[in-house]
Formats: C-alpha cells, sequence, structure tokens
C-alpha cells in the first residue's frame, strides 16, 4: 500500500509556530502619486505600510509589491476561516492579485508565511541581503514556475514553496545550509535540483512528491536526509548518495513504479557502512522499507562494501538488490566507444547493456557518462 505523507505535510505546514507581532501596520487604500521601482514607473500606489521594525512595504496598481528597508520581515500566522487557509499579512485582501514580488537589498530575512498563497506570482527578486526565507514564505504560490535564491540564504524554511506547482527552474546556490521540513514537497512540475555542496541536512519530506524528478545528486557535506525526502518522486532513474551520509532514514526513497520492468539505481559512494533505520513511520509501513519494494530498485555500493550489505541484517530486504562497483573505474570518456571498453555499462533503470546508444547517459563502473 502506497505510504501517505500528505496528512502529515499538511498537519505540518498549518500548525501555527511564534510568531512575530506585526505592530504598528499602517496601509493606505490608494495614492494618486505615480512611483518609481528600480528606476521604471511603476504606477500608482494602492497600498502601503510596515511589514517589518524597519522594512515597508509599497503595493502597485499593476501588482507588484515592492518590499524595501533594513532588517528582518516581521513573521505572519494564518486563519481558516470557511475552512480556507488565508495568510494574515496586511496585503492580504490583495494576496490572489500580486503578480511580482520585489525584494531590496537591505532586506535580509524573508518573514513566515510573508508571499502564502499568492496564486498569480511569477516573478520574485531576492536579494542578496537575504540570509534565511521563513516557513510557509511561498506556500502555494501556484503560478510560480522559477525561483534564484542566492548563495547569502543560509536556510529555507519548513514549507517554504510547498505546492509551487507550477515551479520548473529551481536555482539553489552554495551556501544554504539547511533545508527544512516539506520545503518543496508536492512541486510535481520540478524535473531537476541542484543540491549545493554547502547542504548538510535535508529535513523530513523536503522533495516529497516531486513527481517530475528523475536524478538526484547528494553531495557529500549532506549527513542527514529526513523520513520521506524523496518519497513519491516516482519517476527518479538514478540517485547518488554522497560520502557523508551514515544512515537512511525510513521511506527516504519510497518509490512505486507503476512499469515493473523500471527500477531506480541507488548509488552509495560511503567506503564505510551505511545503516538503515529501522523506524516505523506511524505504522503505514513496515520496518525498513526505505526504498518501497526490493524489485523497484538496484543498489550499488563499492565493491569494497558489498559483503557487508550482502551479510548485514539491517539490510535483509534489499539483499539481492545490491551490485559492486569499482571505485577505480574511467573518470570520463571521450564517447560512447571508449566507455564500451569498461567492465560494466548500465542504463538509467540499471539493465546491463551491451551497445550504448548516442546521446544517452550511462553508468560506467559507477559514474555518468553521457555518450555522444
Amino acid at each position: 500500500m502506497r505510504k501517505t505523507f500528505g496528512i502529515l505535510t499538511l498537519m505540518l505546514c498549518a500548525t501555527p509556530m511564534i510568531y512575530a507581532q506585526a505592530d504598528g501596520i499602517v496601509a493606505h487604500e490608494s495614492s494618486d502619486v505615480e512611483m518609481t521601482l528600480n528606476g521604471a514607473v511603476k504606477g500608482k500606489v494602492i497600498a502601503s505600510g510596515s511589514c517589518g521594525k524597519n522594512v515597508n512595504y509599497e503595493l502597485y496598481d499593476d501588482y507588484t509589491l515592492r518590499i524595501f528597508g533594513n532588517g528582518t520581515m516581521y513573521n505572519y500566522d494564518y486563519s481558516f476561516p470557511d475552512d480556507e487557509l488565508y495568510p494574515n499579512v496586511p496585503w492580504g485582501s490583495w494576496t490572489p492579485k500580486i503578480k511580482s514580488v520585489v525584494i531590496e537589498d537591505g532586506v535580509t530575512r524573508i518573514g513566515s508565511s510573508a508571499f502564502m498563497k499568492c496564486s498569480s506570482l511569477t516573478d520574485v527578486n531576492i536579494p542578496n541581503s537575504v540570509k534565511s526565507i521563513g516557513s510557509d514564505a511561498f506556500y502555494a504560490c501556484s503560478s510560480l514556475k522559477k525561483i534564484d535564491i542566492p548563495n547569502s540564504v543560509t536556510s529555507i524554511g519548513a514549507c517554504a514553496f510547498f505546492e509551487c506547482t507550477s515551479l520548473v527552474e529551481l536555482n539553489l546556490q552554495d551556501g544554504i545550509v539547511t533545508i527544512a521540513e516539506s520545503a518543496f514537497a508536492n512541486c510535481g512540475s520540478l524535473a531537476h535540483i541542484n543540491i549545493p555542496n554547502s547542504v548538510t541536512s535535508i529535513g523530513v519530506d523536503a522533495f516529497f512528491s516531486c513527481t517530475s524528478l528523475t536524478e538526484i545528486i547528494i553531495p557529500d557535506a549532506v549527513t542527514s536526509i529526513g523520513d520521506g525526502a524523496f518519497a513519491n518522486c516516482d519517476n527518479l532513474e538514478y540517485v547518488k548518495i554522497g560520502k557523508g551520509v551514515t544512515a537512511i532514514n525510513d521511506a527516504v526513497f519510497l518509490l512505486y513504479h507503476t512499469d515493473p520492468n523500471i527500477k531506480t539505481v541507488i548509488e552509495f559512494t560511503a567506503e564505510t557502512p551505511v545503516t538503515l533505520s529501522s523506524v516505523v513511520y506511524f505504522d503505514r509501513i513496515g520496518n525498513n522499507n526505505a526504498f518501497a519494494n526490493p524489485e523497484n530498485v538496484i543498489i550499488r555500493v563499492p565493491e569494497t562494501m558489498l559483503d557487508y550489505y550482502h551479510s548485514s541484517e539491517d539490510w535483509s530486504r534489499y539483499k539481492e538488490s545490491f551490485s559492486g562497483y569499482s571505485t577505480t573505474g574511467i573518470s570520463s570518456v571521450d564517447n560512447g566507444q571508449s566507455a564500451m571498453k569498461a567492465d560494466a555499462v548500465y542504463d538509467l533503470q540499471g539493465r546491463r547493456v551491451t551497445e550504448m546508444q548516442p546521446n544517452r547517459i550511462y553508468i560506467v563502473n559507477g559514474k555518468k557518462v553521457y555518450s555522444r
């Protein structure tokens, strides 16, 4: 039975935290004065006020929201009138109409729930002064297709981009250390993610149900991957796990392929034992079910570690899924013909091949090779 994280994720994202009070907010309904933004006339100000101790906002009649000043934005909570989720922000009545958010240099934190449910939002500018993005900050911004997060940002809060269903391009830079719980969960259009080398922890359900993902490279700096972090990413073909991971928690890669002939290749690079958690996740699945059914995966490990995994009680459920690879294999190839000199070549479904086709990616001695 498919493991369901949706209820937990919604509870997590809808659980109020301790929020700062946005005292002294003053909203002006309209102005006849045309304001400029980044040197261009943006139209009339229809609302303005405070959104931080030293941070203010202006909303223009083209539904561009400008955030400016110095320091942190306030954190906001939300309410559930008529069983609908609404952020309690000073621009709340315009939330569904906001098309662009411009955060100016000097703002250091994007507040919790600040742009929640801005369903028309398509353009966001985050300056290098921003150091953190609060929880639920862009929750359910369903029209947002691209987000560039600068290297000044060190943490992304829980559910920050939860259910940004149109998000296709996510650019994370070195500098970020923590990706919190459900930060990008239910971003079903996200086909590629680059996890920077600076990241050390990936939270529970962080990329849950990102169903368009086909590949994940987890860098060596990552030491902690939360339960369900990549669960329900059912189109994953290849996962490389860096040397910093020493334990795999429950349901991290819980996948369900509709085609039984398609497998996900999970490749460990650590030449030391990686343990498998036996935690039962709300008793919905059995122990040691990190990858769902063994027939769904091929788990590749350094040859020096193959005996350990075959004899490990923790990994006994996946005993038949393991294969070894040499860590001294070729590092690069010029073309498919030279690649074929390697000991073993696999496609991204883990099937051994005897002839490489051009313009495709293969696994050669544990390394990815592009055949031309």
